[in-house]
């Protein structure tokens, strides 16, 4: 008549209560890396970018070459620098991403 089955409903709340931890511990550390890997894109996105606009003002004049500078276009501070190789203009933009590593981006322009 009566089935006692409390140990069985204990069972089932155990197992999917260890299936749901079981996932959070593999998907929080994943949240996170890619919330790391977001800034480090936007980031490398906007100081390149500040890197373009910079060049392409040495190139018309308004900004003296050779020469170096610190600047924060988005989160990370950036040194800026210009240097003449030959017949091209370099443009470099070096600063530490969110993983604390060095990333270093050139962009090369001709002088006409």
């Amino acid at each position: 008549m009566w089935k006692k089955d409390k140990g069985f409903t204990l069972f089932e709340t155990v197992i999917a209560s260890l299936l749901l931890f079981s996932m959070l511990t593999m998907l929080l550390p994943l949240l996170s890396l890619i919330a790391k890997e977001q800034y480090n894109s936007i980031e490398k996105v906007r100081i390149t970018s500040k890197l373009h606009d910079d060049l392409q003002g040495v190139l018309i004049g308004t900004t003296p070459y050779p020469s170096n500078y610190t600047i924060t276009p988005y989160r990370a501070a950036a040194e800026f620098s210009f240097i003449l190789e030959g017949d091209y203009l370099k443009g470099c933009a070096e600063w530490t991403n969110a993983k604390q590593k060095t990333e270093t981006k050139c962009l090369y322009a001709i002088l006409e």
